[in-house]
């Protein structure tokens, strides 16, 4: 686990979650801080440096979403985000856009809770080694002129975590899908697995967050990531 004293807000407006996931995070070694709604975070957030950003979605006086796009607002770089829900009527789409990293339903195991946020402490440099070991069904295969040309067209756009794509397959979320991707202009390929986080049938794109990334194309995908400092996790062009 990667804490390494590493200071966590909890926003919940369940006394008891909060109560409860105060503890699973102390005992893990995480500096706490709880806040009830998005209004009493943002209030902590402005006064702390805070690494992970744990809120619920639905909250009186300030909701999650209402909370993160305060937070972009900001100057300084929002923390790690993750949202917790017990409700299914939000737009995917949006909230990766903002920079959620992970979404987890309630209710919610302590396991699931620490991995998500093991994932969200880890270096880029540790991230999408590891291929999945079963085969993948479903495989999205672009031929396109150039980056900067395919990010003007909606057809490809890179974020923190993944990126968005152009696609009119018939694809489901949380299905994973193999990713081929080539840049003529620049003669790059992105060669990636990645799950399915939200799709728009209508407008035939689809969000894909990495899950491995071959090691041809690991230097410049980072490098660009790192270079371009998104704020969205998955963007939603």
């Amino acid at each position: 686990m990667r804490t390494d004293g590493a200071s966590i807000l909890v926003v919940d407006d369940e006394l008891e979650l909060l109560e409860i996931f105060s503890a699973w995070l102390g005992h893990s070694g995480f500096r706490v801080f709880t806040a009830p709604n998005g209004a009493e975070a943002l209030k902590v957030l402005q006064a702390r440096k805070v690494d992970v950003l744990l809120s619920d979605i639905r909250m009186p006086i300030m909701d999650g979403v209402a909370l993160v796009r305060n937070l972009n607002r900001m100057e300084t770089p929002p923390p790690r985000i993750i949202f917790v829900t017990g409700y299914g009527n939000f737009s995917r789409r949006e909230i990766f856009g903002l920079g959620v990293e992970a979404l987890l339903d309630k209710p919610l195991s302590r396991p699931i809770l620490l991995d998500a946020l093991d994932r969200c402490l880890m270096d880029s440099a540790e991230k999408w080694l590891t291929p999945s070991p079963q085969p993948i069904a479903q495989r999205i295969l672009l031929e396109l002129e150039g980056l900067k040309e395919a990010s003007a067209a909606c057809a490809f756009t890179l974020g923190r975590g993944g990126c968005c794509v152009a696609c009119d397959l018939p694809l489901k979320e949380e299905s994973p899908v193999d990713l081929s991707v080539r840049f003529a202009r620049e003669g790059l390929a992105l060669e990636a697995q990645g799950t399915v986080v939200w799709v728009d049938a209508e407008q035939k794109k689809a969000g894909v967050a990495f899950d491995f990334l071959q090691p041809q194309c690991r230097p410049w995908v980072l490098a660009r990531i790192d270079s371009e400092d998104p704020r969205s996790f998955i963007p939603q062009c």
